[in-house]
């Protein structure tokens, strides 16, 4: 009796494996695969952006990055167009210059104590916007 039980049990091992591989792939073989050309694709192709403008350029002169000073004020200096508007950000102050008529601008700017981060960014009439960071730092100490 023991002998027909451990053969029944193994027959019915290998029925559920059978079963079970035939239900795995009957359910391979009906399941569709999307058609990547109709799929949905949620990533746009193409995402709407301003147009750059190569005339559209922000350059500075002053300060240099990671220039090291013993003066709170310090002067930031550059170039971009002339109908262009130019904010210069620290930690304390925002201020907003007009650049010349030859695109030049120039702004004092007082600075902390330790480092500081300055941003300088240029907005154009076609909305686009540059930004320039610049760290500076003051101490007094000797090197």
């Amino acid at each position: 009796m023991k002998t027909e039980r451990v053969i029944l049990s193994f027959i019915a091992v290998i029925v559920g494996l059978i079963a079970a591989g035939a239900a795995f792939y009957f359910y391979q073989m009906t399941k569709e695969i999307p058609d990547k050309d109709k799929a949905i694709n949620l990533v746009p192709k193409s995402s709407v952006s301003p147009t750059p403008d190569s005339a559209n350029l922000l350059t500075i002169d002053s300060p240099k990055e990671e220039e090291v000073t013993n003066k709170k004020t310090i002067t930031v200096s550059g170039n971009t167009r002339n109908d262009a508007t130019v904010m210069v950000s620290t930690e304390d102050v925002d201020e907003i210059i007009e650049p010349a008529d030859n695109g030049n601008f120039s702004v004092n700017v007082s600075i902390p104590s330790g480092t500081t981060i300055i941003y300088i960014t240029a907005i154009f009439p076609n909305g686009e916007e540059q930004t320039v960071t610049k760290t500076v730092t003051y101490s007094t100490e000797e090197f």
